[in-house]
């Protein structure tokens, strides 16, 4: 037996045909791990990994969370508020942000958060970042309001299930206070 000969599946599993029944598969779906990749395709999971890496140019990466799929117009109202609200710091300063109360709405759900594993997907090196919008999520969700000042948290509020919040809501909460 010579010295060069390895066991394992033969080197034609990085070949070109397999480079492309990677490609269709990855073209299905972007996340699927490489070990997946290699039982679709019938190779090694170092072949696929070779083929990902070295051959596509391909790297695994998280998709990286972010508030809201904001619309240009609500892009818009968010730079203009914050204009105004800098053009009041420069005239005030420190002071204005003393007199700054904020009130914020959120929603506390039960979910099962998808896995950074579970999320991450094959891209090429000049492809964009992945993001993600949606979380699985379960029916048990409550409305919580928080009102808070440069020292902190001023008032919470939780929302009954069934309310709905609007002006009427808040000014009877301010009368009850």
């Amino acid at each position: 037996m010579e010295k060069d000969q390895k066991s394992g599946l033969p080197r034609t599993s990085t070949d070109d045909q397999s480079v492309e029944h990677v490609l269709q598969i990855l073209e299905e779906d972007h996340r699927m791990t490489c070990e997946e990749i290699a039982h679709s395709a019938g190779i090694s999971r170092a072949s696929a990994y070779r083929i990902l890496t070295e051959r596509l140019h391909k790297c695994r990466i998280a998709a990286r969370w972010v508030p809201h799929d904001l619309s240009e117009e609500q892009k818009c109202q968010h730079f203009e508020t914050a204009q105004q609200l800098l053009h009041r710091f420069r005239e005030e300063g420190n002071k204005f942000l003393q007199k700054v109360v904020a009130t914020d709405e959120t929603w506390i759900q039960d979910f099962e958060p998808e896995l950074k594993s579970q999320s991450s997907e094959w891209t090429g090196k000049s492809s964009p970042r992945p993001k993600k919008f949606k979380r699985a999520q379960l029916n048990v969700k409550q409305m919580m309001i928080f009102t808070y000042e440069c020292k902190g948290v001023i008032m919470t509020d939780r929302v009954l299930s069934g309310t709905t919040v609007t002006a009427a809501y808040y000014r009877l909460a301010k009368t009850e206070a």
